[in-house]
């Protein structure tokens, strides 16, 4: 890095304990100074950001983001200033990497992406902000909530001086656990109404609180603080198509059926090719039972790159659309393609398997296996055994067997045969009026375990292939299981 440049971390904080110390250690060797403002921390925050290597300040809480985060700049002694909270790390960057940034000429400052992990962690929100600049008196923040640096830095360049980094922002603010102990929204909730209180009708607040009261599941406040952003608006706003979306996702969880093809119909008209947007209206579409249309709108939004919804679950949701259309081939198509790209995620599998109960699946099980590995697959059987799931848990666990067709994981497929007949034991020892099917199942746990220590220990025989007896056998099996002993499978949608 070019020595001539520093830079400080400047962060605002208040009871991070648990997390300021793995913050701080993701950008250490980049850094020079580290500057923490504490807002009123009664735990150990002070003392574990100390222990880290930074310079601890106090700042009273005034409900107001911009004027901490700019008391935290004031303390700043580097030529650059790299902001970061509490919870969130910096993805890896080398010192190098992080140097040609520095050193790049007529840059003030750089758009970050930060990627934030919402609710248990699976879902993902993405966001470029301004979070490395240059420390210069005229770049400050501004906003009493999502304060914003960006506008200062452009308004003293002409409009120009930033530019985007390849730098990414890991955050865990939004985790349930996170929000749950923090009160995070409540307290958001404060703030952005003693903003409205200075500044009444001012839409960005307006979209701010919205944007609050549907994160902690007011669903109806929240559209109505939406709508009254909107009309505020004049539409070359930055945060205008994210309210416009927000809005129409708001107005379908509600069922508005009216209200959301109506605002749909504007936000269309004003930005066509948003794929989110086209998205929304394939799931109205899809609700509405209109299958064509809602395979139309999907199909361009996978195509065009969806936000708010990661790949499988489109396919998943083409899946329903041409199940429910009578398109079987492609439904199933579309299913193993989302368990291609997710196999945690069985909704899709247990799709498959409803084809297979009304004879229309076409899929071939030695195919369906390939759509994990071994390893990952047995994980899954594994933890659906723990939570009652059964008949699906040992569907799993013979998808292992019928996808080994030479020798190379034979000690795996005797280990998984092993334990799908202890499943077989446990699960039909108390199924009275079941005995035939119990009977077959036993014996033909047994078989298997025994076809497949055959095939490890390499024992041959020329009249009998020990390896196509337990695929067939396997086989044989989970057309039983699937019959019989799964529940009926059918679209969510239906």
């Amino acid at each position: 890095m070019n020595k001539g440049l520093t830079v400080s971390l400047c962060m605002i904080v208040k009871n991070e304990e648990d997390y300021i110390a793995s913050c701080i250690q993701s950008v250490k060797h980049l850094v020079q100074e580290i500057v923490v403002v504490d807002t009123g921390s009664t735990d150990r925050t002070k003392e574990v950001a100390a222990q880290s290597g930074a310079r601890v300040f106090t700042f009273p809480w005034g409900d107001d983001f911009a004027a901490a985060r700019n008391y935290s700049l004031d303390q700043a002694t580097g030529d650059w200033i790299l902001v970061l909270d509490a919870d969130e790390i910096l993805a890896p960057v080398t010192q190098g990497e992080f140097a040609r940034l520095l050193d790049a000429p007529g840059v003030e400052g750089y758009f970050v992406k930060i990627r934030s992990y919402l609710g248990n962690g699976k879902g993902i929100a993405e966001d470029q902000v301004v979070r490395l600049f240059r420390n210069k008196p005229a770049y400050r923040f501004a906003g009493a909530i999502h304060e914003q640096v960006a506008g200062a830095i452009k308004k003293h360049n002409a409009g120009g001086g930033l530019a985007c980094s390849d730098l990414l922002i890991h955050h865990f603010g939004y985790l349930d656990r996170h929000l749950q102990s923090k009160n995070k929204h409540q307290r958001n909730i404060c703030v952005i109404k003693k903003a409205l209180d200075d500044k009444p009708g001012d839409p960005f607040l307006l979209y701010s609180l919205g944007i609050e009261h549907l994160q902690c599941g007011e669903i109806k406040k929240g559209i109505e603080q939406l709508e009254k952003a909107l009309a505020s608006m004049r539409g070359n706003e930055g945060y205008f198509r994210d309210l416009l979306l927000t809005l129409c996702l708001g107005l379908f969880r509600t069922g508005q059926k009216g209200r959301l093809k109506f605002m749909l119909d504007g936000a269309l008209s004003m930005l066509p090719a948003d794929p989110d947007l086209h998205l929304v209206k394939g799931l109205l579409a899809l609700r509405d039972s209109n299958y064509h249309s809602a395979i139309e709108e999907l199909r361009y939004a996978l195509t065009m790159g969806v936000q708010i919804l990661p790949p499988h679950h489109i396919h998943a949701l083409l899946g329903d659309a041409c199940n429910l259309l009578g398109l079987y081939a492609k439904a199933e198509e579309e299913y193993f393609n989302a368990l291609l790209l997710a196999p945690h995620m069985l909704y899709p599998l247990t799709q498959i398997l409803g084809l297979k109960q009304r004879g229309q699946g076409r899929l071939q099980w030695q195919e369906l296996s390939r759509f994990a590995p071994p390893s990952t697959i047995k994980s899954l059987y594994k933890e659906l055994w723990k939570t009652g799931e059964y008949p699906l848990a040992m569907v799993l666990a013979l998808l292992i067997p019928v996808g080994q067709t030479d020798h190379k994981n034979c000690p795996e497929v005797t280990e998984t045969c092993r334990e799908y007949q202890l499943m077989v034991e446990k699960y039909l020892a108390n199924r009275p009026g079941q005995e035939t099917l119990c009977n077959y199942l036993l014996t033909g746990a047994s078989e298997m375990l025994l076809y497949a220590s055959a095939v490890q220990r390499n024992l041959e025989c020329e009249l009998f292939s020990f390896v196509r007896g337990l695929l067939k056998l396997a086989s044989s099996t989970l057309e039983l299981l699937v019959m019989w002993l799964c529940p009926p499978w059918s679209p969510a949608f239906n």
